[in-house]
Order: structure tokens, then sequence, then C-alpha cells
């Protein structure tokens, strides 16, 4: 993102309208924890890479438990995908990640209407 200005006004103007912001992958590629102060997010959904490896991978427990803890202090809410199982869903609600979402759950459907 090259100009931070211009898109704190967007998000600025999108919120004054009721609209709610979401930082969607964070954990991957270039998120990073500055990006969530400049944006102002309302809510942060942690990428799937790192949920799905919750439970086997030490590191991947890790940055989710960091990544909700900053969130719980910057009043920004959280989100995991990639739910796929009961063990997972355990862990990340054990952690207090506010939604969810995955297999777990249901599988896509096709839009009914």
């Amino acid at each position: 993102m090259k100009d931070y200005d211009l898109v704190s006004e967007f998000i600025d103007n999108a919120k004054s309208k009721g609209c709610k912001i979401a930082i969607d992958d964070f954990g991957s590629g270039y998120s990073n924890f500055e990006y969530l102060v400049k944006l102002k997010a309302d809510y942060i959904k942690i990428d799937g890479s790192l949920i799905k490896n919750i439970n086997s991978q030490k590191e991947s427990y890790i940055v989710v438990l960091t990544i909700v803890n900053f969130a719980k202090q910057m009043g920004i809410k959280t989100i995991a995908e990639f739910i796929e199982n009961e063990e997972i869903y355990k862990t990340i609600n054990d952690l207090g990640i506010d939604f969810s979402q995955g297999y777990y759950f249901s599988s896509p459907k096709k839009d009914l209407f």
C-alpha cells in the first residue's frame, strides 16, 4: 500500500456510513500489525494456513495466539477460517476467537436464490 492517507480517508468515509473494515488472510503474505493500526480494522480474518495447522505446528499456535491477544487489546474482533474438525474448533474457541467458519459447520452451498 503506497498511499495510507488516501486509504485512511476512504476508511473514515466508509465507517461514517456504518461500514465495518475487515482484513482478510491476516498472518500471511504482506500482512502485518502496522496495517491493523493504520487501517483501523474492525475484524481480522486469520489466514487458514495458520488455523488448519494450529494443533500440529507449535509455531502456528503461537502466531494465532499473538494475533488474538493483539486484537483483543485493540478492540478488534477475530475470525478463524478453515475450521475442519472439532479439535480445531475447540482450540480456537479456547483462544477466544470471536467467529469461525469452515467445513466443520457446513460445506459451501450453491446460491439458492
